[in-house]
């Protein structure tokens, strides 16, 4: 499987590559709309992050860049709109790592995220970060490990999303952690839940999760990196909390165009947009946001598509997830 990810993305760059060049010659042209994909609704990260970069990119190109959000069928209603659009540069769209994600576990999605659309550049990364209610009597992830691992209690956790859930069942595969799984339709019904005791534990992002840190609601216990968040410097990583292994699971946002549009356009955007991820004020408005910064090339996001969709193939199959599609 593995070799068939790497194959497909080879390909797919090596037809950006030939593509005839005379449409980038001219990119972008001067006045000419640019249409900027959501596949969200407005208010979230991935609303404010497009709104932001659209914004610089039509200062930088002396062209409108309109967002546009289209929202449900777990990013695939965005997605196709992005892959299905001219492939002349004039269709761009933002997408989380979870579009990987969701080709693995669910049979019938109809984007590849390899062979449909081509990486532009990564815009930043956070790690989620497991949490527990403010009066429970757990204050590290061993505690909360012992506690789940006695056949005497019944615990169980809520996820927000499919990379949630991932990142909640890696973890269990590698240590004593238990727990049931109560899945919730985004973030703030299973923060709700949380603050209400309906679940004893979650596993969510730091953006969502940080005004309840912040408020005191809500203890963490790790984020689910390698290393601290600038932003919550005072919280474990998975290593620091005893969780082995290699690794790293989190939430990334990056910019995409059909596949098939010329190397050279994708150039240009990849340039522009590490650009303005370079801006100070953009940089801090991101950081905000508890996401750290990652510009990239093309190529760097493109083979982490491909990393991405053999972790969580190989993800699924050790810990035998079921997603009931």
């Amino acid at each position: 499987m593995k070799k068939i990810f790497f194959s497909l993305a080879l390909t797919a760059v090596s037809m950006l590559a030939i593509h005839g060049t005379a449409l980038g010659q001219d990119y972008p042209q001067k006045g000419k709309p640019i249409n900027m994909i959501v596949p969200f609704a407005p208010g979230g990260a991935s609303d404010i992050l497009a709104r932001l970069i659209s914004q610089k990119f039509s200062e930088e190109w002396g062209a409108p860049v309109v967002v546009q959000n289209k929202p449900g069928g777990d990013m695939v209603i965005a997605l196709q709109s992005v892959a299905r659009a001219d492939k002349d540069g004039y269709t761009i769209g933002l997408t989380t790592g979870s579009f990987a994600l969701n080709k693995v576990v669910k049979k019938d999605f109809p984007v590849n995220p390899v062979t449909d659309l081509a990486s532009i550049g990564m815009i930043g990364q956070s790690p989620y970060i497991m949490l527990v209610h403010a009066d429970s009597p757990v204050n590290s992830f061993k505690e909360l490990e012992a506690v789940t691992s006695d056949d005497n209690n019944h615990l169980n956790y809520a996820s927000c999303c499919f990379g949630t859930y991932f990142a909640a069942e890696m973890i269990k595969t590698v240590t004593q952690l238990n727990g049931t799984h109560v899945p919730y339709k985004g973030s703030a019904p299973a923060l709700n839940a949380m603050l209400s005791n309906e679940v004893d534990y979650i596993i969510d992002t730091t953006t969502a999760a940080k005004p309840f840190i912040s408020s005191g609601k809500l203890k963490p216990l790790m984020v689910t990196s390698r290393k601290r968040s600038a932003s919550l410097p005072d919280v474990p990583h998975l290593t620091e909390a005893g969780v082995p292994g290699d690794f790293d699971i989190g939430v990334w946002y990056g910019l995409v165009f059909p596949a098939g549009t010329p190397a050279d356009i994708v150039t240009k955007a990849n340039t522009s947009l590490n650009a303005v991820l370079a801006m100070p004020d953009v940089k801090a408005r991101i950081e905000s946001l508890d996401i750290e910064v990652t510009p990239s090339t093309a190529e760097t996001m493109s083979a982490r598509v491909v990393s991405d969709l053999q972790m969580y193939a190989d993800a699924m199959k050790k810990a035998n997830l079921q997603f009931g599609n």
